[in-house]
This record gives structure tokens, C-alpha cells and sequence, in this order.
């Protein structure tokens, strides 16, 4: 089953490819793209397991390769040629991965988003892979709106206050627990190959988003400073940049291809 997606702008503008962060979809992109889309040609894709790709599930055992052949499918599906690409959180990952196995000379630059590059040892791999194991459960066993509340308690949406929370918890109840569940075991971080030789080594122009408040990317941040791929830091925010600083970020954008 193909991935959905969108298209906004005209094709005669570079092209800008988002992909959206676990328990989104293509709408996530929505303020950025209504910044951009004069000046670029941009396309969101829903990812399996959300939005209106959710019915299409990945395997659990290759789960990023399936991801790519998806993504790619859908790039020849609308003859694009060369574009960027803009991944968030999950979405960052899958994209970082996908630049790392694919060699697709029409990717001309990689945007990350809030992503991790991949854990080190065995051990921090067999620690993820129970800790999505239980968030699974959650997600496939629970209500979606009592999931989503557990899932907004974590530390990395310490910056969001309780009304954010709550609007989240709105815009994500649509979502359904045990396509995500399928999806957060498919794309595991503790399945994910870790890029570090690859940071270190590509000619691919890589630019890593992060926001002050988000202590744990802030880390990883500096140390990725130390490859090939460049670090941008968004003062005052947290994880999600995109939605909470819609213009800065498109802004950002446009200043890359300045």
C-alpha cells in the first residue's frame, strides 16, 4: 500500500520533503508549509501507521528499509528530481537512515529535527527496545486518550504547559493504538544503525535542529558539532520547534537556501 501524501506549491520551486514525528501526520507541517509554499515545492507524507498511511503496517523485523522503499516510491510517484529533506523527532530518524543507506544523488540536503542518530551498545539497544516494548502495550491495550496522557507526562514535554498538553491530547486521539504500536517496534531506536561514521564521513550537507530546553538533544548536539553536519539552536523552545515556532523555523528554511 502506498504512503499518502500532499503537495503544496508549484514543481517549478526547489523541493522541500517533510516527514512527521510519531503520533503525527502531514497536517503537523501545516504553518510551516503556509510560510513556504510560494517559494518552495513542498510534500508531506504520512508515515506508516499514521494519518492516512496508518493502515499500511511495517514489518517488525526491517522496518526502516520498508520505510525507505515507501518514501522513495512516493518521490518517483511525483517525478521529483532533486529536493531537500526535513524530518522530525521519528520522522528525523527515519530520514537520517534513509540518507545513510540509499545514496540518492537528488537528496541535496538533510534537515533534522529534534532526532536521535542511533544508540552506541548492545545494552542501551535491549534497554529502548523494552521501554518501547511497554509504551507499545500502552498504546494497543489502553484508551488512546489515556496513552496520549501517560506519553505527554514524559520528560521531554517538560517545556509544555498543561494546556499544550491538553490540545495535544486533542489533535492526537484520531490515531489508532495498535497501528502505532506496530510502528513504534518497526522504527525502535534500538533498531536504528547508528550514524555516527556516517555523520563523520558524508558530503551531505546536514543541518541538526534543536531547542535549548530539550537537555537531552542538547547533549547529543554538541557532539554531532563535532562531525560533518552543522547544529542550529532554537533559544527559548523544546523539542517540537516546528509548531512551536512556526515562522522562526520556515525561516530558518529559507535562509539555508540563502
Amino acid at each position: 500500500m502506498p504512503l499518502y501524501k500532499e503537495e503544496h506549491g508549484s514543481k517549478d520551486k526547489p523541493t522541500i520533503v517533510f516527514l512527521h514525528g510519531f503520533l503525527g501526520n502531514g497536517k503537523d507541517w501545516e504553518k510551516i508549509i503556509n510560510h513556504l509554499k510560494n517559494d518552495f515545492h513542498c510534500v508531506t507524507i504520512d508515515l506508516p501507521g499514521h494519518g492516512l498511511s496508518a493502515g499500511n503496517l511495517a514489518p517488525l523485523d526491517n522496518g526502516f528499509a520498508h520505510c525507505h522503499q515507501l518514501i522513495r516510491s512516493a518521490l518517483d510517484s511525483l517525478n521529483i528530481s532533486t529536493y531537500v529533506m526535513v524530518g522530525y523527532s521519528l520522522g528525523g530518524r527515519i530520514a537520517l537512515d534513509y540518507a545513510r543507506t540509499q545514496n540518492d544523488p537528488n537528496l541535496t540536503l538533510l534537515i533534522l529535527e529534534s532526532s536521535h542518530i542511533g544508540l552506541e551498545n548492545d545494552q542501551q539497544k535491549k534497554q529502548r527496545y523494552q521501554f518501547d516494548l511497554n509504551w507499545a502495550e500502552c498504546f494497543s491495550t489502553e484508551a488512546m486518550e489515556e496513552s496520549l496522557y501517560q506519553w505527554y507526562e514524559q520528560s521531554i514535554f517538560e517545556d509544555f504547559t498543561t494546556k499544550k498538553k491538553t490540545e495535544m491530547i486533542e489533535k492526537r486521539c484520531h490515531n489508532y493504538g495498535v497501528f502505532l504500536a506496530n510502528m513504534l517496534l518497526s522504527t525502535s531506536l534500538a533498531k536504528q544503525e547508528n550514524a555516527w561514521s556516517f555523520l563523520n564521513q558524508t558530503d551531505l550537507p546536514i543541518i541538526y535542529l534543536f531547542g535549548e530546553l530539550d537537555t537531552k538533544l542538547s547533549a547529543l548536539a554538541k557532539k554531532i558539532d563535532t562531525t560533518n553536519a552543522k547544529t542550529c539552536c532554537f533559544d527559548g523552545l523544546g523539542h517540537n520547534l516546528h509548531q512551536q515556532d512556526p515562522m522562526k523555523y520556515a525561516d530558518n528554511i529559507k535562509q539555508l537556501f540563502n
